[in-house]
């Protein structure tokens, strides 16, 4: 056989591999230069690395490294091409360090050129004088070095695209973006692994293009899909669509599906294009989407809240500001006494409003929070009872009341909390109500650890539409429009009342037909105690305190002139500060019993001031501070008694609330001069 054919039956042998072949062809080439070593080598700078090697020689092995100048190959990579000689000791070869270390007399080798460069040698060489090389032979060793750069070329390419293909393969799995590509022709479908993973198709089994299409709930998305493809073939114009499936395991996904056309000879023979799993994405954007429209409700109706708080307030400040007028030049006495009355009752109902958007700002913040004392559910519920028939004045209308709980029923209770329930709930009814009745029926029930009260209010108003009973806890709502503008109000009462209610652990039920009427049903649980409410000392009347020595820190002239009146009923005749300095300087040079601090004031706040005077030990030790604020938060009662001050009177200032204060000054003065 011949040396190319049978080079050719080697290298074309597809059952063997390329290692295997590099073998079987150094193996011939033995044969057929009778030489007893072949080797492949690699050169790596100065060295000289076997690859592979066919010898008896035990010393000669793949890795096995050698100084290249020390070897003949040194030549062969010198001259570029092959050489051969088959007498080393009678040639000029004989002084060369491969001949005096390793005696070869034959050898034959070419470079392995692998793209523009040199990766090493194929050789074969011999201790033996062999037969003078031919032609033939060194066009065999030619062929080989040839065919071994074309081998390791083409691997340096497989592994190059490999690599290529586990990064693109790993980018696609971070990205969550697959391949795929449909042939027209042969309508055969490739999805990458990916791909397949993100359809949940196993990695073994082969789409198609009507699994593909199964997998479209949407008809339109599906037609979407198909429409995408037509377009494409036709018009060669690539394509990006959003598109939901459902995927081999039934999981809903969107995906983002880019493609376009291939083109052979002016047909479109195949698409192809990338896929990727936008679920999150589509998810959050309509999350946001979704709170971008509750935001801008919320806008709207904060914005109608704020006009209508706006409304309700000029109602009573009106009222307030046309009697206080109208009284100025009045001569009449019981006139100007029932302007002031009147005016006193629209102050009542714009503080109400105050405390009303005070309550929700709490419950927005979550901060509203309970104080539970001893107190006699039967005595609360007598005390509504009572203040309801006194504002029930339409004689068309009857306050009709049924309470069936216990003498002397001892609960820990929030009694302000819950007088705001039942007020909230009677004053609607109230409101709604122009004839026929209100009824108010109270019950409690044993339970093991105290009592369930369980509250009726019903009426025969106007009643409520289903719409209307949808939004009736929501903030701003006050049913239909027409109801708000006609009856007034906040809208804030009922999302208040359930709120509480909750905070309780209470519940809270509504029934309603519009034009009939509506009730509601509460049920709140209480611990029972043994422990009796203690009766606040209250000061009915104004009492003698000119003992006292007092201050008022306030920087608004009008409250400082309701203060000097406030506390002339008490023979008080009181100093005045503006701001904290001013405080600072007037303690300095007086000692007072009280001093009255405003919260919120220019140059030195309340707070501070109040630091101040302690630390430089401006009062006497007896000395009580009282803060004057309209804020009424816990941790704004915290602040003010970790600053040192003993109290707290709320603005607006009720005379009671003052005689209780200075009542407590006094007795701390009693005590002082008993000592």
């Amino acid at each position: 056989m011949s040396f190319l054919r049978q080079f050719h039956s080697i290298v074309s042998d597809q059952t063997l591999s390329t290692e295997q072949k590099i073998h079987c062809l150094l193996k011939f080439g033995l044969e057929v230069f009778s030489l007893e070593i072949a080797i492949v080598s690699q050169v790596v700078g100065s060295n000289y690395v076997i690859l592979y090697v066919e010898s008896d020689n035990p010393d000669l092995t793949p890795k096995c490294s050698f100084d290249l100048g020390s070897t003949y190959c040194a030549h062969t990579l010198k001259a570029d091409k092959a050489l051969c000689f088959h007498h080393a000791g009678n040639s000029i070869i004989s002084t060369h360090p491969c001949y005096s270390n390793f005696q070869l007399e034959s050898y034959i080798g070419a470079p392995i050129r692998v793209g523009n460069g040199t990766l090493g040698t194929v050789n074969f060489s011999s201790p033996k004088i062999s037969q003078p090389f031919t032609l033939d032979h060194i066009d065999y060793v030619e062929l080989f070095a040839q065919w071994l750069g074309s081998e390791f070329a083409r691997r340096k390419a497989e592994i190059v695209l490999h690599d290529n293909y586990k990064t693109l393969e790993r980018m696609e799995k971070v990205a969550s973006i697959g391949s795929w590509r449909l042939d027209l022709e042969g309508q055969h479908l490739f999805w990458s692994d990916q791909t397949k993973q993100i359809h949940d198709l196993p990695n073994h089994e082969t789409p198609t293009l009507n699994l593909w299409l199964s997998l479209f709930e949407c008809d339109e998305h599906k037609q979407q899909f198909l429409r995408s493809m037509s377009d494409a073939d036709l018009t060669a114009k690539p394509w990006e669509v959003e598109l939901q499936l459902m995927t081999i395991t039934g999981r809903r996904i969107w995906v983002s599906w880019h493609g376009e056309a291939q083109y052979t000879d002016g047909k479109c023979t195949s698409l192809f294009g990338s896929l990727q799993d936008i679920t999150q994405s589509v998810e959050l954007r309509e999350t946001l989407k979704g709170q971008r429209h509750e935001a801008e409700m919320l806008l709207n109706e904060r914005s109608y809240f704020l006009s209508k708080i706006c409304h309700e307030m000029r109602t009573p400040l009106n009222g307030i500001s046309g009697l206080l007028i109208n009284s100025l030049d009045d001569v009449d006495t019981e006139i100007r006494t029932e302007n002031l009355q009147l005016a006193l009752r629209s102050a009542d109902i714009l503080l109400g409003l105050v405390n009303e958007v005070l309550d929700f700002s709490k419950i927005s913040q979550e901060g509203l929070t309970l104080a539970p004392q001893p107190t006699d559910i039967s005595i609360a519920m007598s005390d509504v009872v009572e203040l309801y028939k006194q504002l029930i004045k339409n004689p068309e209308v009857k306050f009709e009341t049924n309470i069936k709980i216990r003498a002397n029923c001892m609960v820990l209770c929030d009694s302000v909390r819950l007088n705001q329930i039942l007020t909230n709930l009677l004053s609607n009814s109230l409101k709604f109500t122009t004839q026929g009745a209100i009824q108010l029926s109270v019950e409690s029930a044993d339970t093991l650890s105290g009592i369930i009260l369980h509250i009726l209010v019903s009426d025969t108003g106007i009643g409520m539409s289903s719409n209307s009973l949808n939004t009736l806890f929501q903030p701003f709502k006050q049913g239909e429009k027409e109801i708000g503008s006609q009856y007034g109000g906040t809208g804030l009462g009922m999302s208040i009342v359930k709120e509480l209610i909750e905070v309780m652990n209470g519940r809270i039920e509504v029934k309603s037909t519009l034009g009939e009427g509506s009730q509601f049903k509460v049920s709140i649980p209480f611990d029972t105690t043994s422990v009796q409410a203690i009766e606040e000392p209250r000061q009915d009347t104004a009492f003698d305190a000119s003992k006292l020595n007092v201050l008022v820190v306030e920087d608004n002239e009008i409250n400082q002139k309701v203060m000097e009146t406030y506390l002339l009923k008490f023979n008080i005749t009181s100093d005045f500060a503006s701001n904290g300095e001013i405080a600072l300087e007037k303690c300095s040079a007086k000692a007072y019993d009280l001093v009255f601090m405003d919260s919120i004031m220019p140059v030195m706040d309340g707070l501070t001031t109040t630091k101040n005077l302690l630390q430089k030990k401006l009062l006497p030790s007896h000395a009580h501070i009282v803060a004057l604020t309209g804020n009424t938060s816990e941790e704004d009662k915290a602040a003010y008694e970790l600053a040192g001050m003993n109290d707290v009177l709320l603005k607006p200032i009720g005379l009671m609330p003052l005689a209780e204060a200075l009542s407590n000054c006094l007795e701390n003065l009693r005590e002082h001069n008993k000592v």
